[in-house]
Parts: C-alpha cells; sequence; structure tokens
C-alpha cells in the first residue's frame, strides 16, 4: 500500500515536472530580424538581433523587425496594417505582449504594429516619436540603423512605463525637458545664450530708477474732463466659442492608443508613415 501511494506521489511530482517545463519553455519573449527584402546587411542583422535579444529580455516585449519588398494587394495603406498584424501574428501569436516594425520597400509606407501590453507602452504619440527617431536612416535607405534606433526606442519607452493609464502605479507619458531640448531648433537657446549675456552685461552698467509720476508729470500740466457718449438703437452681444484643441490630422494623445483587430481577431494598435 505503502508502495503504490508513493507510486502514485512520484508520478504527480514527474507530471507537474513536466507540465511546468513545458509552460515555462515559451516564456521568453521572441526576437526575428527577417530582411525579405534584403536591404539589411548581415552584420547589420546581426547586431540588431543581439541588441533586441537583450531589450526583449528586459522588456518582456516580443520584438520583431521585418523588411518587405511584396506586401501583397492591393498596395494600399490598409494593405500594410494587415500585412503587420499578420506577421506579427503568425510568428508570436495572437494578442502575445510584442511589438513590430515594418520596412515597407513596396510602398514606402513605414508601420509599427504592437500587440497585448505593446499597446499599452506605445500610445499614438510615442508611436509617431519611435518614427521620428528612425526617420532621417529610412528615408536614406540606411535601414540596418534605423532598425536598430527602433530597439533602443522600445527600450526607451519600456524605462518610461505604460503610456495609458491602465496602471496607476506607472508613470504615464510626460514631455520632459530633455524632450524639449532635443526637439527645440538650435537658434532658439543661441539667441536665449546671447540675451542672457547681453543682459548680464547691460544691468551692470545702468542704475534702475524706481519709477514715479515725479520723474515725468510737469506741474500743473495735467488736467482731467469728462466726457460722456450715449449710443442709442445699438445693441451688441459677444459669444465666446472655445477653440478646439484636436487637430484635423488626427489624434497623436500622449496616452491614447488606437486599437483594430486583425483577420484572426486579435487587438493591435499601431502607426506609421509615408516615406
Amino acid at each position: 500500500m505503502k508502495k503504490r501511494v508513493f507510486s502514485v506521489i512520484a508520478a504527480l511530482a514527474v507530471s507537474l515536472t513536466v507540465l511546468c517545463f513545458f509552460a515555462g519553455a515559451d516564456v521568453s519573449p521572441r526576437v526575428f530580424v527577417l530582411d525579405y527584402a534584403n536591404v539589411i546587411s548581415d552584420s547589420d542583422e546581426t547586431r540588431v538581433k543581439e541588441e533586441a535579444e537583450r531589450v526583449a529580455a528586459k522588456t518582456g516585449l516580443n520584438i520583431v523587425v521585418v523588411s518587405a519588398d511584396d506586401i501583397g494587394t492591393p498596395k494600399t495603406d490598409a494593405r500594410t496594417v494587415e500585412y503587420a498584424d499578420d506577421k506579427y501574428e503568425e510568428l508570436c501569436g495572437i494578442n502575445t505582449d510584442g511589438i513590430l516594425f515594418l520596412i515597407n520597400c513596396d510602398t514606402k509606407y513605414d508601420y509599427i504594429s504592437t500587440s497585448g501590453s505593446g499597446i499599452n507602452y506605445f500610445s499614438d504619440y510615442r508611436i509617431q516619436r519611435v518614427m521620428d527617431a528612425v526617420w532621417d536612416d529610412l528615408v536614406d535607405g540606411n535601414f540596418g540603423d534605423a532598425a536598430y534606433t527602433f530597439v533602443g526606442q522600445v527600450e526607451k519607452y519600456y524605462d518610461r512605463g505604460k503610456a495609458n493609464n491602465q496602471d496607476p502605479t506607472v508613470a504615464t507619458d510626460e514631455f520632459s525637458f530633455f524632450d524639449f531640448i532635443a526637439s527645440a531648433p538650435v537658434p532658439i537657446f543661441i539667441g536665449g545664450i546671447i540675451g542672457l549675456i547681453s543682459y548680464l552685461t547691460l544691468s551692470g552698467n545702468y542704475k534702475l530708477e524706481k519709477p514715479g509720476t515725479r520723474n515725468y508729470i510737469l506741474d500743473n500740466s495735467l488736467a482731467f474732463e469728462r466726457c460722456n457718449d450715449t449710443f442709442v438703437g445699438n445693441v451688441t452681444h459677444t459669444i465666446y466659442t472655445p477653440r478646439s484643441s484636436s487637430s484635423s490630422g488626427g489624434s497623436h494623445s500622449r496616452s491614447h492608443s488606437s486599437t483594430h483587430h486583425s483577420h484572426s481577431g486579435g487587438t493591435h494598435g499601431g502607426g506609421g508613415r509615408h516615406r
């Protein structure tokens, strides 16, 4: 009897160990760098994949970079979105946590697709900031550098916390002082420095006097006269109409992610830009 009980316990322990092994075998995030368009050199592909593996291990997000010279038909933006979403699901599964960067050498509409918690980390606003970061390299055809920069942006915004407000314990997206420095034109800073130096120099040479009427008004030169204007038959109404804060170009809220569904029913966020 004891041997039978021991055998049952041992069998259960082995079964649980095997289940835990297979359950945990697929936990690690997936990384893919697929150069279908053959526009990324072997050395760049290696460094992008190594960096993506490091960032994926840190963030827990699947990271996919794909270059494509044929997204299928029709050659529309909607087809680009379908291609990116379908490719992510094919590689990483439906509604898993991750992000895909499509370098579209077919229609030149580059696109970022997000899934799972990737949707929360990458709002519409952040996706456009990522596109800003990779844009010059995309336009210049430096696709390996664009892919490497993209991976760095994934880590950057993961460190900042979720952009959407689902989790109150993490930071929301904010336009930091460093973002301002990075985005402001250089002449503004040069002008500000020159103005500050000029002020400090001139203020040391002149003594400021306190303002007063004695310095500007001559004795017996000020007279007051009362005038009345009477308006008859005119009624004026003033109505205040607040100006809408939204732009006609679409919403890029810092804390909002537009979502849509793929053919398989998966939920995705994303955004793109034409070269």
